[in-house]
């Protein structure tokens, strides 16, 4: 479902942490979806697994619920959104792991950014977020050029961590529209992370909006 007032979405990602999520944004009068003020709704849950000194591997499950007040930016050729809201996630981990600052249930405050802008075949995307009390974070960086109306193919830059872990990503990736709410991307490069030597990494990624 989406209207100039309400769109839901929703997604999933597969590669060295799996997750799937879901939401609602509802603009908030006189503002539209993608310009002005609204309030946004989400859910998430997924698992990763982690190094943890003498423990070695740990399997880590989250499941997570987020609102946020945003703000929105659409152009014709810009997009973007801020936004400060509350976190609420509880990770189980196994065997338990005292030194994670992630463990349990915590809540913290976020800001988050995401857009993207176009010039000509070229597109540039971004998203990130920042928790406040945790210090844990995670940003992304993409630039892509179209090799048709429904492909692009580039190349990200992603990061993510807090004060106890660390993991980055470099690498070439490709996108295909799946209609005109729909994408699907595919990315595979080097990875460099807490506890590992480094690695290749290979992403899945869906994203739709109802």
């Amino acid at each position: 479902m989406a209207d100039d007032h309400v769109a839901i979405f929703a997604g999933g990602q597969l590669d060295f942490a799996n997750y799937v999520y879901g939401g609602v944004t509802v603009a908030l009068p006189p503002s539209t979806i993608g310009n002005g003020f609204a309030l946004r709704a989400l859910i998430d849950s997924g698992g990763y697994d982690y190094v943890s000194g003498s423990l070695g591997t740990i399997k880590a499950n989250f499941f997570g619920t987020e609102v946020d007040a945003m703000y929105q930016i659409t152009t014709k050729h810009f997009w973007s959104d801020v936004a400060l809201g509350a976190n609420n996630t509880y990770t189980s981990l196994s065997p338990f792991d005292s030194n994670n600052p992630l463990r349990g249930r915590q809540y913290e405050l976020r800001t988050s950014l995401d857009g993207g802008a176009t010039a000509g075949p070229w597109r540039a995307d971004w998203l990130g977020y920042y928790g406040t009390r945790l210090q844990d974070y995670a940003a992304l960086l993409g630039v892509t050029h179209a090799l048709s109306p429904e492909w692009r193919l580039g190349a990200e830059v992603y990061g993510e961590g807090n004060p106890t872990y660390n993991l980055r990503q470099v690498g070439p990736y490709a996108a295909v529209g799946l209609g005109q709410r729909s994408e699907l991307q595919f990315s595979a490069g080097q990875a460099w992370e807490s506890g590992f030597t480094p690695r290749v990494y290979v992403r899945a990624l869906i994203y739709h909006q109802f």
